[in-house]
């Protein structure tokens, strides 16, 4: 930023130029601080979205029985078209979905 002292022995027309200068720095800055507002809003609204699927995602697996430390057996891995949904989040994340079961 200019200092006071070198505005100092400008001509009118040279002030006047400093000022539109000046004037079209804050509106860039302007312009750059709304940008980053309205993607601070996107990523809000994003984590809103992700903490209601990681928590209905816990509460399905909370609900869940016979859940252990061990792997389940290939007799009881049975193959559910339906059990893996995609959820679109939004353009910007992408679809979420269960992750797929090895054959």
């Amino acid at each position: 930023m200019a200092s006071p002292a070198s505005f100092d022995g400008l001509n009118r027309e040279e002030l006047m130029q400093k000022v539109v200068e000046l004037q079209q720095g804050l509106s860039e800055l302007s312009v750059k601080v709304d940008g980053v507002k309205g993607e601070n809003t996107q990523l809000r609204e994003e984590n809103v979205v992700l903490k209601d699927y990681l928590n209905n995602l816990m509460a399905k697996v909370g609900k869940m029985s016979n859940l252990g430390s061990y792997a389940p057996s290939r007799v009881m891995i049975q193959h559910n078209p339906d059990g893996a949904q995609s959820v679109l989040v939004n353009d910007h994340i992408g679809e979420l979905t269960a992750p797929a079961m090895d054959d």
